[in-house]
């Protein structure tokens, strides 16, 4: 526990170097850099934190796919037609078209 406290002191120590030199390093102004070094990395370690704390979907396999339900279809609609497989040959309309 001691040892991440430090590791985030000098993450932040590193950070508020680095806002200082950006801002030109002024005089005086250095709890406004440590204390915008501090916010931005608790937002990162909370944003981390959230990210692992976030299931990952898994990968569905053939087991994982619940078998599909044999309900009749409604009268009218389309669901009760495969267009997965084409006619057989034989069947043709009057104008040599095959059936969809």
């Amino acid at each position: 526990m001691e040892a991440e406290m430090a590791s985030n002191e000098d993450r932040i120590r590193q950070r508020a170097y680095e806002i200082w030199e950006r801002e030109g390093r002024p005089h005086g102004e250095d709890m406004k850099h440590w204390l915008e070094a501090f916010q931005e990395i608790a937002a990162k370690a909370e944003a981390d934190d959230q990210a692992a704390k976030k299931p990952r979907a898994k990968k569905a396999t053939a087991t994982d796919v619940a078998p599909k339900s044999r309900a009749k279809p409604k009268a009218g609609s389309a669901q009760g037609v495969s267009t997965t497989s084409p006619p057989p040959a034989g069947q043709r309309t009057a104008r040599g078209a095959t059936r969809h």
